[in-house]
């Protein structure tokens, strides 16, 4: 059945959907930690039964199909008939996966709504997940602890009773059995779809060399091994001409875009490594490979094809004929394991069950009414405002006009009122769209305790990871330009920072490590902090490495402290790893973490203590960028320059601290001693300094920055409108010391000073 689908409506649905399902990610890691909890099996039930119902809505026949089948999972859980452990969790986890995916399919074409072959795979496995008969159930488990714990009240012994101690060292005998089956079905991956019997074929054009290269690959991942820069070569010269290949085929564009993507991790030994990782890998690779027709290479083809080639069959009767199996309850009354009256007795349970889930299904409380807004709609509407605060500026000077040509206090009294009235509205109206484009940080976060469990699993460390701070509020933008820093710092806590249980044990630490993840808030910034228990970085260290490498010269590096030691990890090149392993050591990359938290006007500082750990602070502003701010206007030789009043300490005559000049153009201020910076010859170095002749001068004062700014004089204190450059004026980006220009009322443009820039390049 067609539908005729709003694009709107059908875009809000995706949106809304994918959010949901990454908020219940790390329920899914609390779930695990904490197996009886049924809140979180509700939290977790309560998307997945609404994406069920509204998928089928938009036609969307594979989500529908397939979030049933994952609710039924999640519903026999929620009643205690499956137990929750590891397995249960990595199924449920890959599951939410899929369901990502076939809604950034679904976003694409709307109308391809086919399983994927690794889909209808993992389809399976929910299937094999399912209880299959009434009796012998996990329910049976619960309902015996319930009965041991009253034997036990009665104050019996349960090993000296015959009945419960046998059933006591049978169910022993059955967990090491478990464990090792276990243990096995964890190490099984996605098949591998290529076959070097075939060859493979896109119309009649033969792609069997290239396909070739992707079953190499998955024999690699297989085995979890890297790829060799040769393979590594080969295979991206294969994918780039499969991509041209099936460039017009819009199902497969996104596994190819995600491929390429991944290609890049392929060398990355702890990548590799990582279950999900590999496992996701080798299903795109599969998905690609069957999108090629195979070919045995003695020519024959299949018995399906030549019937369809005979037109004596439809590809849909061959699909249907294929497919067909007896069912699981056919096949255990055939095998004798159950009776058809069993058989029939957990149908009607199955019944039953299926409708309590939709009767229990009720609205749960008043929920806040929303609406989603394209971002570029709401920045557009942020830049109207401050083109209204300019107009707002140009009224302002207008009604200073007024008064120096008009006599009419009255009139220019009312056009004031006006102006005023004009500008607290303004106000409001500028805070409301801030409030908007800030988001609760637990957005990122939720995604970490999965990233995690995946890599501690992989480096077989066992870690207690905490998060607090997640309602801290900061822009969607610098939500999005931080993702990648934290991320790596914390690979690299997990890494280099947690030992393994053994180490820890011999440490006279506990086994399992721990991690904390922290966010809070002020008026200006948001502060980060990632926190482990694990060994610690050694200065000494630091300071051989430094010194081997020539990071700094040696009489520069006896002068600095434990803490500038450790902190040299961000100097680009500079790597704490004693020797190069699959995984990079802890300060490799650092300078990259640094110059991403740069491009947001962030910072980060490393403490640690060897043999207790290491704490890495970040701060990112709370807005990217405000639609006005405070500024100081002030004259520097004969420009003016608008410096941000949040930078600014305090302003001083020059006067009040001649005799605090020193020879290299220092001066004293509140227990600190700051350089003295002139703007005029900071932006035109070819211009004769006056810091030798500072009568008359002005003093701004900067002090977090280090730095005292003299200017001629002080124009204003006023509001501003920031406005980044854009267009055809980004080359004035790269003018080192300004950040950005503001348009005044009498169309003035004037540029903004970023102090901490100069201070940084101040010499």
């Amino acid at each position: 059945m067609q539908y005729d689908v709003d694009p709107d409506a059908l875009r809000g649905f995706i949106d809304e959907s994918n959010a949901s399902l990454q908020e219940i990610e790390a329920d899914f890691i609390a779930l695990e930690n904490d197996p009886g909890n049924a809140e979180i099996i509700n939290r977790i039930f309560r998307p997945v039964h609404s994406l069920k119902g509204n998928s089928g809505f938009f036609g969307l026949t594979n989500i529908n199909k397939f979030s049933h089948r994952l609710e039924n999972l999640l519903d026999g859980c929620r009643k205690g008939e499956i137990l929750i452990n590891k397995k249960i969790i990595d199924i449920l986890l890959t599951g939410v996966e899929y369901l990502q995916a076939m809604l950034d399919r679904a976003q694409k074409n709307p109308t391809e709504v086919t399983f994927l072959p690794e889909e209808k795979t993992f389809l399976a496995q929910i299937e094999a997940a399912q209880p299959v008969a009434a009796t012998g159930s996990i329910q049976s488990i619960i309902t015996l602890e319930t009965l041991l714990n009253e034997f036990l009240d009665l104050g019996q012994d349960v090993h000296t009773h015959p009945l419960i101690s046998g059933l006591l060292d049978q169910i022993e005998k059955t967990n090491i059995d478990l464990k090792s089956i276990l243990a096995d079905k964890k190490h099984t991956g996605p098949g591998n779809a290529f076959s070097p019997g075939n060859k493979y074929f896109l119309g009649d054009k033969d792609f069997s060399s290239q396909i070739a290269q992707f079953g190499l690959v998955i024999d690699q991942l297989e085995n979890k091994k890297t790829l060799t820069k040769e393979l590594l070569l080969a295979f991206a010269q294969a994918l780039t001409q499969v991509s041209e290949a099936l460039r017009d085929r819009e199902s497969i564009a996104g596994v190819l875009d995600e491929l390429l993507a991944m290609r890049n991790f392929l060398d990355d030994g702890l990548m590799v490594a990582s279950n999900e990782y590999n496992t996701l890998c080798r299903n795109l690779l599969n998905s690609v490979i069957f999108c090629f027709e195979a070919r045995a290479k003695t020519g024959g083809t299949r018995l399906g094809e030549i019937l369809i080639e005979q037109q004596l069959v439809s590809e849909a009767q061959v699909s249907t004929a294929l497919s067909q199996q007896k069912k699981i309850g056919e096949l255990l009354i055939a095998q004798g394991v159950i009776q058809e009256n069993d058989l029939k007795k957990a149908l009607a349970i199955q019944e039953k069950r299926a409708l309590d889930a939709h009767i229990k299904e009720t609205k749960i409380g008043e929920q806040t009414k929303t609406i989603r807004i394209d971002q570029s709609r709401l920045d557009n509407f942020a830049n109207s405002v401050g083109g209204l605060y300019i107009s707002l500026d140009s009224l302002n000077f207008l009604k200073e006009q007024m008064g120096a040509t008009l006599n009419s206090f009255d009139l220019v009294s009312r056009f004031d009122g006006i102006t005023h009235a004009l500008d607290e509205q303004l106000e409001k109206l500028h805070a409301n769209i801030m409030s908007i484009r800030r988001i609760p940080i637990k957005l990122l976060f939720q995604r970490f305790p999965k990233v995690v469990r995946q890599l501690s699993t992989s480096l077989s460390k066992d870690v207690h990871f905490t998060i607090t701070g997640e309602e801290t509020i900061i822009d969607k933008d610098l939500l999005e330009k931080i993702e990648n820093p934290l991320v790596h710092i914390l690979r690299n806590s997990l890494d280099h920072g947690l030992e393994t249980p053994g180490d820890r044990k011999k440490a006279g630490k506990p086994e399992q490590g721990s991690l904390t993840l922290n966010a809070r808030a002020d008026e200006n910034n948001v502060y980060i902090t990632i926190q482990d228990d694990g060994s610690g970085i050694d200065p000494r260290k630091m300071n051989e490495i430094a010194m081997a490498k020539g990071i700094m010269p040696p009489k520069e590096l006896e002068e600095l402290s434990d803490h500038e030691l450790i902190n040299l990890v961000f100097r680009p090149g500079f790597s704490s790893a004693e020797k190069v392993s699959e995984v990079s050591g802890r300060g490799v990359g650092m300078d990259v973490v640094m110059s991403g938290l740069k491009e947001c006007n962030g910072s980060i500082q490393l403490d640690s203590t060897v043999g207790k750990g290491t704490t890495v602070s970040l701060t990112v502003p709370l807005t990217k960028t405000l639609v006005t701010k405070d500024a100081m206007l002030a004259e520097s030789g004969d420009e003016t320059y608008a410096i941000p009043s949040d930078e600014i300490t305090t302003v001083i005559e020059t006067e009040n601290i001649i005799p605090l000049l020193a020879e290299n153009h220092c001066i004293a201020y509140d227990g600190a001693i700051l350089r003295l910076v002139e703007l005029k010859t900071f932006f035109y170095p070819e211009t004769s300094s006056d810091l030798g002749n500072t009568n008359n001068k002005v003093v701004v004062v900067c002090k977090p920055h280090g730095v005292g700014l003299l200017v001629d004089r002080i124009l204003s204190h006023q509001k501003i409108v920031a406005k980044e450059f854009a267009d055809g004026h980004k080359k004035f980006q790269k003018i080192i010391g300004i950040c950005g220009y503001t348009i005044m009322g009498n169309d003035d443009i004037i540029l903004i000073a970023d102090i901490k820039e100069i201070a940084e390049h101040f010499t």
